[in-house]
């Protein structure tokens, strides 16, 4: 689906002032652009974003299609149209939604531009989209309008004073004695004061009036000299009859601290009881049942009971309410992970009350959840209540939770000295009855954001209760009797200082887990980021953000909140925080509480926002984009909310796994790999679906070509290539040895559609995790993966996504990929969008960042699909494994190319390149602005492609029809030379195995400085390929090439390991053809004369720098057999003369290595050093084993790798951490390489190194 997406701008579209009534902000007259709103394989969606002025807020929005115009559609279109007639009516539905991107309220207004009228389709061809205000009510409106103003805090409490932590598990009235306090290190318990709000969880909605900040101060009741009162919020309460608990905690923490003057607990001002409206001495109170300790799915906050119904269909639960006055209900809630429907009879003190039903399973929903209520005062049996539910038999089910809700008499216990109550039914003001000792009996006001614990006065009735008239009796109160002994909060320990309310303007916020263990390599990245690209970035930690911004009390929303105050505070956007970092693995079941998580430190992760579906690979999702809500108002529906960071997560729990992460940014940021790898993209399309995958993916690439003409884009389409069937399936070897390949050379993005999961890419298996955990590189690119489940990295399987960015060596740079289950059509929309963000500039001309990338196409989704649930859903499951704030992006400086053998370009010559043609090009390097960069001091890599031709591919997997597309498939000619004061000249030859199409060719330039400063790309296609030069008989010698096996000193017949190492060296006064393009004229290997054992060698062929006569192959050849072989090496030139050279050689799959040092690069080593073994096998792949000891010979540190170095120096990293996870001591270590080849014995040396200054 092609989906049109145009901004509005505000010239001339707010003309009316905001007293005038209705206000028409219409755009004018819209042309629909039918050649982009074409109608293929469905019906296209028109979409328009029209920015609001300030005060949206205040309105509602209608939008209509005035003076319309439509034309019929075509047979083949209304066909389509056919197809999804629901879509469409007499009358044109227009679907609205306000939604908020960056403080800027945005209309989003869509449409499908098709009606149906007297059995015919019309698409609409223009109208004038009119916009008109409504005024919302006054409640509504005031309702809507954001308050900073005195909001936040400028500084926390924490800033100063020494501060304790204590804990609850439920809620309750608390004791604080003298003595508990002294143990607590406080010398004057009567200057304790309290502070915080509890474990509730936080309200998921952000306003400013029902918002908390920082830590309120709670006055304590004084019991007696040696004991103060307070009333603690636990971590679950009633909304009605539903319950809502924190997913994120177990424990409800407050904090004490010493000095200054305590709050006074006020009496709140009495309300005449003649004002009184009812009375009331009765509340809804409610029994809950529930143990949370099995998932149905790796997902979603909730957690079902331990015991199955499988075995033993019938199970008994005993309840007991206190004082019950009637009305009794019971909420059965219960799931099932069957794949059969499920009946449950629930049973009430002997009596059958009603049957559930539950739905089966299926392949994508591994848990299904239902609940119903029953009315069951008349089975009441005094205060006790037997259920017994009873399952289909044999199927496997289990409870969620049992609720039995009562009218509850308003008596203080004496079991517990306390009753909490609220009564929202009632009008204002009303009067409550309470039971309890008039002399012994107090009553508080628990419950008002921002606003301390009040006293209600209370007057005695009779000797056995009280009256309270109070104004509000929704309110929350609580009546507790002060003669009761309560239970006293848990110690937690003392914390540090803090204050993140003083938090200055930051660009981005790096959030570590409470540990702290990763606060060195936090920092690390944060100052890499303020000396490449000048962002503000700070660190800190979650349980400080947890004790500011929700009570100490572990909850997602702290993370919002935070971030929402930087936001709120920030004068201008620029001073708003635009990406968060989240440093920390997390896990679906955050509290970690479950039998997979419970023996797991919640403090060594963060944690994550899941969904309320646990049970759906579909409907379950891990939503990072929740933290980014930060206009007011948002989380109510996140899932079409517009966030407003660019969000990404580290998957580490480890400093080393850190590390890996922020080296692979620093390298990148800092531009030490720079080359032309950073001008590739490579989009790889999955076969099978009748193509969906491949043609998504081919529109992805044209995309890029057509919006970035100056990259260098390779589709790779599995069916383009040879399927092999196997006993376990079928395969594409070819295209796993190219992506392997190209990931070893390095790729700016690798961008895939297909099927996934967490353990492969395709269904035919042709990238595996095992492929991402090898790759070796240092150009690492930012994976893309529009399929499956292939990084849920909120669960413990082992994934692609998370092995790819932890591999310490190569993977990838970031992921941007699918946590669950999602769909093609919506992934190809997503895709879309995302890469044309990726690639673009921002207002101010600045390259957007991948975080920013994927806030735009987000919103781009939720601003096309406000009304598609499907698109809406699947775009949550794609999240950023990643740094968001890296510019993963093509340069802004540009390679032009002036002249072609002499001929100027810019007199718009027609150029025609001739086989066995002499040529010579020559440019310069410019800026965005076009201004010539004469400074410009570098390496120039040029690319020549020929002809652009239509690839049929194989249809292997049997679609309706083989899919077809336009690609250049041929390399003619690769070089690097040089950039002097900006300008380039270079020549070449053009080979004879061109396509004589007389079409045009195309060539691509990537240019960069050798001091890692400036890049910049360029094309062009300003020349057609064809003919035959007069000069082409000339030569008619092939390439003078040299070879040799492992070493240049290589003898015919000498003894090699099973796994040599193949090395040419080849020359010609032509140039070496490596295009591919004719037949049988590839670089070729052939071992022992067999066809199985030929090997073409063209993409391993490297050019001199600045020389295209002359190069180099370098091939480690596979494993071979003991005994006598022979290799043939072909080389043709680009005139196709060929040469040939035979060498000879005995296989020993024994024979050592000869290891000709080991050191170790930084000695003495402070933070890292890398470990280099220098060999005799370049090219050969060998096993380096390196262990380290300490001076009393214990093994600190080992690692076992497999690998090859192409020059012989094979590079080991270590940072400094024994296998443990701890950093070792300032001292003097022993370390030990031993090498082997094949099979042969193993070779050693050691070597001393010092450790200092390791923190």
């Amino acid at each position: 689906m092609m989906l049109l997406l145009l901004m509005a701008g505000a010239d001339g579209v707010f003309a009316s002032s905001a007293q005038e009534w209705p206000r028409d902000i219409s755009a004018d007259f819209t042309h629909l652009d039918w050649n982009e709103l074409r109608i293929d394989s469905t019906l296209p969606r028109y979409t328009e974003v029209i920015p609001l002025e300030s005060d949206y807020r205040r309105f509602d929005y209608k939008v209509t299609l005035d003076y319309p115009e439509y034309q019929p559609l075509t047979h083949a279109e209304s066909l389509v149209a056919e197809q999804f007639d629901s879509l469409v009516s007499e009358d044109i539905q227009v679907n609205t939604f306000v939604g908020v991107e960056r403080r800027v309220g945005m209309l989003d207004v869509s449409f499908v531009p098709v009606v149906r009228r007297e059995g015919k389709y019309l698409k609409l061809i223009s109208a004038r989209i009119t916009i008109t205000p409504v005024p919302k009510s006054v409640r509504r409106a005031a309702s809507s309008v954001a308050v900073t103003n005195g909001r936040y805090a400028e500084h926390s409490v924490l800033r100063s004073g020494r501060w304790v932590k204590i804990d609850v598990t439920a809620d309750g009235v608390y004791a604080l004695t003298r003595s508990r306090l002294r143990r607590m290190g406080f010398s004057n318990p009567d200057q304790v004061r309290l502070f915080g709000y509890g474990g509730y969880r936080q309200n998921e909605v952000i306003q400013a009036d029902t918002d908390y900040d920082d830590l309120q101060e709670i006055p304590l009741f004084k019991q007696n000299d040696d004991t103060w009162l307070f009333w603690a919020n636990g971590l679950l309460y009633w909304d009605g009859n539903t319950r809502v608990f924190n997913p994120y905690a177990t424990k409800s923490c407050y904090f004490l601290t010493e000095g200054g003057e305590p709050a006074t607990l006020e009496t709140m001002a009495e309300v005449p009881a003649s004002s009184s409206k009812a009375q009331i001495s009765t509340f809804v109170d409610h029994i809950l049942y529930e143990k949370d300790e099995y998932a149905w799915f790796s997902g979603g906050r909730n957690l079902y009971d331990g015991t199955s119904y499988a075995s033993n269909n019938t199970h008994s639960y005993a309840l007991t309410t206190t004082d019950s006055d009637g009305d009794e209900s019971l909420t059965v809630a219960f799931s099932s992970g069957d794949k059969k429907s499920t009946a449950v009879l629930t049973n009430v003190n002997g009596q059958d009350v009603g049957t559930l039903s539950l739905g089966a399973t299926s392949k994508y929903i591994y848990g299904t959840t239902s609940s119903a209520t029953y009315s069951v005062g008349a089975h009441a049996q005094g205060d006790k209540w037997t259920i017994r539910l009873t399952s289909t038999a044999g199927n496997e089910a289990r409870l969620d939770y049992l609720a039995l809700h009562y009218r509850r008499r308003i008596n203080v216990p004496s079991q517990v000295g306390y009753v909490a109550f609220s009564a929202p039914s009632y009008s204002k003001p009303s009067t409550f009855v309470i039971g309890g000792n008039p002399a012994s009996l107090r009553l508080l006001r628990v419950d008002a954001p921002r606003c301390p614990s009040v006293l209600v006065s209370t007057q005695p009735l009779d000797g056995q209760s009280v009256s309270a008239v109070v104004e509000d009796p929704s309110a929350r109160y609580v009546a507790f009797d002060v003669t009761h002994s309560f239970p006293e909060p848990t110690y937690v320990g003392e914390i540090e200082n803090q204050d993140l309310h003083a938090t200055d303007s930051l660009d981005m916020v790096i959030i570590i887990p409470a540990n702290g263990k990763l606060q060195a390599e936090a920092q690390r990245l944060a100052d890499a980021h303020a000396q490449y690209d000048g962002l503000r970035v700070g660190v800190f930690r979650a349980d400080q953000i947890y004790n500011e911004f929700s009570s100490g009390t572990p909850d997602a929303t702290a993370y919002r909140r935070f971030m929402k105050m930087l936001y709120d505070r920030a004068q201008s956007d620029v001073d708003a925080p635009r990406y968060l970092l989240l440093m920390g693995d997390c896990a679906w079941d955050n509290r970690m509480i479950s039998s997979a998580w419970k023996s797991y430190s919640p403090d060594d992760y963060l944690l994550c926002y899941e969904s309320e579906n646990s049970g759906s690979d579909i409907s379950c999702y891990v939503m990072e984009d929740y933290f980014g809500l930060l206009d007011d108002g948002e989380g109510a529906k996140p899932l079409r909310e517009k966030t407003d960071l660019g969000i990404g997560r580290f998957p580490v729990t480890t400093q080393a796994e850190a590390k890996v992460m922020v080296d692979k940014c620093i390298t990148f940021m800092s531009r030490s790999n720079a080359g032309a790898w950073k001008n590739l993209v490579y989009v790889l399309g999955d076969d099978g679906d009748e193509n969906t995958h491949m043609d998504g993916a081919d529109q992805v690439a044209e995309q890029i070509r057509q919006t970035n003409p100056g990259a260098e884009v390779h589709k790779v389409h599995w069916d383009a290539y040879q399927r092999v069937s196997t006993i376990k399936g079928n395969t594409y070897p070819e295209v796993n040895s190219l992506i392997r390949r190209q990931m070893t050379d390095g790729a700016l993005v690798m961008n895939y559609t297909g099927h996934g999961a967490t353990y492969t890419l395709s269904h035919e298996f042709v990238l595996q995790t095992e492929d991402f955990s090898s790759s070796r590189s240092q150009n690492l690119p930012l994976w893309v993966t529009a399929a499956c489940d292939v990084m849920p990295f909120d669960g413990q399987i082992t994934n692609i996504g998370e092995t790819a960015v932890l591999n310490p060596q190569g993977g990838a740079l970031a992921f941007y990929g699918t946590t669950r289950t999602v769909f093609a059509s919506q992934n190809l929309l997503m895709n879309k969008y995302f890469m044309k963000h990726l690639f673009a500039n921002d207002a101010q001309g600045n390259p957007v960042r991948v975080g920013d990338a994927i806030r735009l196409a987000k919103a781009n989704i939720v601003s096309g699909e406000n009304d598609n649930g499907l698109y809406l859903e699947n775009k949550v499951h794609y999240a950023l494994l990643g740094n968001p704030a890296l510019a993963i992006t093509l340069p802004a400086n540009r390679v032009v190319l002036d002249s072609i053998g002499g001929q100027d370009l810019s007199s718009g010559a027609d150029i025609n390149l001739r086989a066995g043609q002499r040529v010579r090009l020559a440019g310069h390097v410019q800026d965005f602005q076009n201004h010539p960069i004469t400074d410009f001091q570098g390496i120039l890599s040029s690319r020549l492609f020929d002809s652009e031709v239509t690839v049929t591919c194989h249809n292997n997997a049997g679609a309706s029809r083989a899919f077809t597309y336009q690609d250049r498939t041929s390399v003619l000619y690769e070089s690097l030379d040089s950039v002097s004061q900006g300008r380039f000249s270079f020549e070449f030859v053009v080979p004879v195995d061109i396509s004589y199409s007389n079409a045009s060719g195309r060539l691509v330039f990537y240019a960069w400085e050798d001091n890692a400063g400036r890049e910049a790309n360029g094309y062009s296609e300003q020349f057609t390929l064809g003919g035959v030069d007069d000069g082409l008989d000339a030569d008619t010698l092939g390439p003078q090439v040299m070879a040799w096996l492992n070493t240049e000193d290589f003898q015919d017949g000498d003894v090699v390991n099973a796994t040599p190492c193949f090395m040419a060296q080849i020359e010609d006064q032509s140039g070496v053809n490596v295009s591919g393009a004719g037949v049988g004229h590839n670089l070729s290997l052939v071992v022992d004369g067999r066809a199985d054992y030929t090997y073409d060698l063209n993409d391993y062929y490297v050019r001199e720098f600045g020389d295209f006569t002359r190069g180099s192959v370098a091939f480690t050849i596979p494993a071979l057999d003991d005994g006598p072989h022979s290799a043939t090496f072909h080389a043709w030139d680009i005139l196709n003369n060929m040469s040939t050279t035979t060498l000879a050689f005995q296989v020993n799959s024994s024979f050592r290595p000869e290891m000709l040092s080991l050191s170790a690069s930084q000695n003495p080593a402070v933070t890292s050093t890398n470990f280099l073994v220098s060999y005799n096998l370049p090219g050969s792949e060998c096993t380096f084993v390196l262990d380290v000891y300490d001076f009393s010979g214990h093994l600190m540190w080992s690692t076992t790798q497999t690998g090859s170095s192409p020059n012989g120096l094979y590079s080991i990293p270590w940072n400094l951490v024994s296998g443990s996870g701890g950093r070792l001591s300032t001292g003097v270590y022993f370390y030990r390489c031993r090498l082997q080849s094949g099979g042969s014995s193993y070779v050693s040396k050691t070597q001393k190194i010092i450790v200092i200054n390791n923190k």
